[in-house]
């Protein structure tokens, strides 16, 4: 019950904080496949920071939609980008009661094998964890499966419509996107429609192997006033 307790009142301080949640929600330093690592990278840190402070400023009470969140990285190989992907699904779904949530990457491959399985392997090391049940299907509260849960979607473009009428207008609808320059525009286009009500949230990671498509777009071209 005391654990419980505790982990409540982390969750609650940081509502706002994702970076605070990464640093007390994982055994950082602790024996076990954490003991040589003292938490993220600079430039790890830096996005979980925005965030929050993008998240404060929008103050979402609940009902009125607040502006989306929306965030894209170019970066280069083996830097993290499925790590943060973990610590940002994990922060959001256990800050955000009945949040609803897509993480998709590039190809199934990546997604299962690598996006997923980060995400399986935090989740399972989370404070948060007893919260939860995570498989390959999905990841989802064990009190409310059907209303609080995150998916794993391929991005084939015939799969479009599974990133469709996500909305959650008393929480967070959230997209993440891993090895986001080779995927299909539509499936940008239709996620698009999660993000009008609520505090959505919409973050995209990849290298940026083409100077066209909406990641290039979105970190260096027309639409980069509407991203960080």
């Amino acid at each position: 019950e005391d654990v419980t307790r505790d982990t409540v009142e982390l969750v609650r301080l940081c509502h706002y904080d994702p970076l605070k949640f990464v640093l007390h929600a994982y055994p950082w330093e602790q024996e076990g496949w954490l003991q040589h690592d003292k938490g993220p990278d600079t430039w790890q840190a830096e996005v979980l920071q925005w965030i929050g402070e993008e998240a404060k400023k929008r103050a979402f009470d609940g009902h009125t939609p607040v502006l989306p969140i929306r965030k894209a990285v170019s970066s280069g190989h083996g830097v993290g980008k499925s790590t943060i992907i973990a610590w940002l699904t994990d922060f959001i779904m256990s800050t955000r009661p009945h949040s609803k949530g897509v993480v998709t990457a590039n190809t199934s491959v990546q997604l299962e094998t690598k996006t997923w399985t980060a995400i399986t392997r935090w989740t399972q090391s989370c404070l948060t964890a007893p919260w939860f049940t995570i498989n390959s299907a999905r990841m989802y509260h064990r009190q409310f499966p059907k209303s609080w849960f995150v998916t794993p979607q391929t991005c084939r473009e015939e799969n479009s419509e599974a990133f469709a009428g996500q909305h959650a207008k008393d929480s967070t609808s959230f997209y993440l996107f891993d090895e986001d320059s080779a995927i299909p525009e539509i499936i940008h286009t239709v996620a698009e429609g999660g993000m009008t009500d609520g505090e959505p949230m919409q973050f995209r990671f990849g290298n940026c192997t083409r100077n066209n498509g909406s990641f290039y777009e979105a970190c260096f071209g027309r639409t980069k006033a509407h991203w960080n």
